[in-house]
């Protein structure tokens, strides 16, 4: 049996990458070159089996909560996605459906307060990148986000979108009935705050935006986008949204 033939078997019989390297004495570059398509991890996930909002619900709680990791030297594309271990327990459970309804297992850790969701998966890897362009603001830390082709997003995919931008960077607004009063979504990006803005217009969805500079001149300031009542009442039937659910008697209700 050639090395390529023998990487494969192994780890289709369940080793891991770095097991197979590990124990062949091998690059782990040189392992993954030859099982990249066939371990788990790096495995291709079939995106085209989950509904069009359903794909915008992901990249929107991509783009509030995850992060692009790219390992050249391993070859790993890894999407990790941080979730608040105590409130988001049902969007966690969500995602996971989600991604395993493509056929893409999902690793799930509880990191001091946090959950933490790695996908590790080329496809996903380029299909967030296929919407959304990370630019770096300077020396900073931080990176724009903007989003591709938003021209081209049909009503479901953006409904979806927004969906999962209140899930990771959002808030329902609790009325005084209990009922839920309105939604913001709350970002430091601009850029990524007025296209927010400019896609719920386009989809008749009237929003009231604002700038919160939290009284700190070395604090980035804040772009607070709401959703008022009337308009998240119109959208009920039709927004798929894990905090939204909670007020209708979903998962992890209040």
């Amino acid at each position: 049996m050639s090395k390529g033939a023998d990487i494969v078997a192994r780890v289709e019989r369940g080793e891991s990458v770095r097991k197979v390297a590990s124990s062949l004495g091998i690059p782990l570059s040189t392992a993954y070159y030859h099982a990249r398509d066939h371990c788990r991890k790096q495995s291709r996930m079939e995106i085209e089996r989950l509904a069009l909002k359903e794909r915008g619900y992901l990249l929107g709680i991509t783009v509030g909560d995850g992060s692009l990791i790219r390992n050249t030297q391993r070859g790993e594309f890894l999407v990790k996605i941080a979730l608040d271990g105590l409130r988001d327990r049902d969007i966690s459970h969500f995602l996971s459906s989600l991604f395993e309804k493509c056929g893409k297992r999902v690793s799930v850790h509880a990191e001091r307060r946090m959950v933490i969701l790695r996908i590790w998966s080329r496809s996903f890897y380029s299909y967030v990148l296929e919407h959304v362009r990370f630019e770096k603001e300077g020396s900073s830390r931080h990176h724009m986000r903007l989003l591709l082709d938003v021209n081209d997003w049909d009503r479901g995919f953006t409904i979806g979108f927004i969906g999962g931008l209140i899930d990771s960077d959002g808030h329902i607004q609790r009325g005084k009935r209990n009922g839920h009063y309105g939604a913001t979504i709350t970002t430091s990006s601009a850029s990524l705050g007025d296209q927010v803005r400019d896609l719920c217009k386009a989809q008749h969805i009237n929003v009231l935006c604002r700038l919160d500079r939290r009284g700190k001149p070395d604090e980035r300031p804040r772009y607070i986008i709401r959703i008022p009542s009337g308009d998240l009442n119109s959208l009920c039937s039709e927004l798929l949204c894990m905090k939204h659910a909670r007020y209708h008697g979903g998962p992890g209700r209040i």
